[in-house]
């Protein structure tokens, strides 16, 4: 349909008559209705059906999800018996947090002057076990209409990012969170006269000068700003096949593009498909299938089929403890700083903001140690909806975690892996009373082996 939400009947009946009436005419002018029916019809009113008529489930988004994976894992003749008894999931307390976090925070965008046709969506998961909690199909939660949690397949931005940084920590011989990347300003050559020159939402170039390169940068904290430009080339620089291989390690299933745009989130998911990929992070680098269901019984109590828990282990733990570390950050003085203002005192998380360009979509994705949740927000028609992932979807997300008693992630560090003070200037050891020192995780046998000096002057700033 054309324009869903600016012709909704309910909410812009003025338009949608106007919209009715301009098809009528057209079938008219070629041919397929009589002068005399259109007539009469222009003169109805609007047959719009009761609001409450669509709403079949108190969780129709949920159990949107539970019925995709039945046809999934069932045949017609199984799911045609009577009788059956389907044992789904749902955590009605989280269903009705994310329920809540949505509703209120969108209005609260509205208020601020965000377009009133704003929608959103969420996806939350147990950490342990893959399990779906919760799923929000958009700003109403009882509408059984679509489902963008499902559905909503849009640009990812910055999300995409972790699996870059991922794909080089599992090369510690030669990327650490130390490394330096280049920030300096970039131009492909895609041929055919297209050329490629990704910037920095910001517009700048970051980082110092160091052994006669400019712009250089830490690994870590172009991951934890999320630098458009240092991302490009350090996903280059391992190429993007290698990525996109990272990409189904982590749970996607969708089509990916060979194309150096997709370091940067040229690519299409949902959010239940983002949440697959950050619960393969949560759950240190072991892939579990998101589940609905837990048991399907026939009539007379008998199993149908059981869902057992699948684990596979699809990464070393130690990169991912790594990048993990940085999406900590990312939580703390990163793009995700402000989460602070909603989540509890002392609580500490992992996540990435995600925009796409024009700021059509904004997403959050992240995790606690129990909770995985992902958080999209966007217009339906695609227009920009004026809103970066931290002013959008991280409002709604902090609010999700705040609601749920989630446990902060530990603080325990693996017998693998070491802290060391780093110079964040230049990537070299550093003790920890330097002016720009800052502890970072290493996996033993990693770390940089010059030292730095504390003087201040030493670079070119």
């Amino acid at each position: 349909m054309k324009g869903p939400s600016y012709y909704d009947p309910r909410r812009r009946s003025a338009r949608a008559l106007e919209r009715r009436n301009l098809v009528l005419h057209l079938l008219e002018e070629q041919g397929k209705l009589d002068p005399d029916v259109v007539q009469r019809a222009s003169a109805d009113a609007l047959a719009v059906l009761p609001q409450n008529s669509t709403r079949v489930s108190r969780v129709p988004a949920f159990i949107d999800l539970v019925r995709r994976q039945l046809r999934r894992d069932y045949s017609d003749t199984d799911l045609n018996s009577e009788g059956l008894r389907i044992f789904t999931t749902l955590d009605p307390i989280v269903q009705r947090a994310t329920e809540k976090a949505v509703s209120l925070q969108l209005d609260r965008l509205q208020r601020e002057g965000i377009d009133a046709d704003i929608q959103g969506a969420a996806v939350v998961a147990n950490v342990n076990d893959g399990e779906v909690q919760a799923v929000v199909g958009g700003r109403d939660p009882r509408f059984a209409g679509f489902n963008r949690a499902l559905d909503a397949v849009r640009p990812i931005g910055s999300l995409i990012k972790p699996a870059v940084y991922l794909t080089a920590l599992m090369q510690p011989e030669q990327y650490t969170l130390a490394s330096l990347l280049d920030d300096s300003p970039l131009d492909v050559d895609m041929g055919g006269g297209e050329r490629w020159q990704p910037q920095n939402f910001d517009h700048q170039n970051h980082g110092i000068s160091y052994e006669g390169k400019n712009h250089q940068v830490l690994l870590n904290d172009a991951l934890v700003h999320s630098y458009n430009i240092a991302t490009a080339r350090l996903g280059m620089a391992m190429g993007v096949p290698v990525v996109i291989d990272t990409l189904r390690r982590l749970g996607a299933e969708r089509p990916l593009t060979e194309y150096p745009a997709l370091l940067l989130g040229a690519a299409n998911f949902s959010p239940l498909d983002v949440t697959q990929m950050y619960h393969t992070l949560s759950a240190g680098g072991f892939r579990i299938p998101l589940r609905a269901i837990r048991a399907v019984l026939t009539a007379d109590g008998q199993p149908l089929q059981r869902y057992p828990l699948s684990v596979t282990r699809a990464f070393d733990s130690k990169p991912v403890y790594l990048l993990n570390s940085a999406l900590r950050a990312v939580t703390r003085e990163g793009t995700g700083q402000s989460l602070q203002y909603y989540l509890p005192e002392g609580m500490v998380v992992a996540g990435k903001t995600g925009t796409s360009d024009e700021l059509r979509d904004s997403w959050f994705a992240g995790f606690s140690e129990t909770h995985v949740a992902t958080v999209w927000l966007g217009l339906d028609d695609n227009r920009p909806a004026g809103l970066t992932g931290s002013r959008g979807a991280l409002r709604v997300w902090g609010d999700i975690l705040s609601r749920l008693g989630t446990r902060s992630l530990p603080a325990d560090l693996p017998a693998e892996i070491e802290m060391v003070w780093i110079d964040r200037r230049n990537g070299l050891l550093s003790d920890d009373d330097c002016p720009y020192a800052v502890q970072l995780p290493f996996i033993i046998g990693t770390q940089p082996d010059g030292q730095s000096t504390c003087e201040l002057d030493v670079l070119d700033e």
